[in-house]
């Protein structure tokens, strides 16, 4: 029975070390996911990393990528990719504000 406890036991710690190590190696690859570049599947030359890179290349291929500006400086008719980057245009340069 002492061979039957001791089983347990050391299948318990080697369970226990084997979550340690998965969560080491984890932890190691949010490293790497955070360092490591993300490139637009388009292949046209963007690349994102960060932790927010997902939510930017995501923002990429669906108003930027292969797409003309969808917004439009009401003044001078400058585009923008960005609803925010108009805004900050419109402020900044034709000191425009909440339009």
């Amino acid at each position: 029975t002492d061979e039957v406890f001791m089983s347990a036991q050391e299948a318990v710690g080697a369970h226990r070390d084997t979550q340690v190590l998965e969560k080491n190696f984890i932890n190691q690859l949010k490293v790497l996911a955070v360092n490591d570049p993300v490139g637009c599947p388009n292949n046209c030359g963007r690349a994102y990393k960060g932790s927010r890179r997902k939510h930017s290349l995501k923002r990429h291929l669906l108003f930027e990528c292969g797409k003309p500006p969808q917004f439009q400086c009401v003044v001078c008719f400058k585009r923008f990719t960005n609803k925010k980057s108009m805004q900050y245009h419109l402020a900044a340069i034709h000191k425009i504000i909440n339009h």
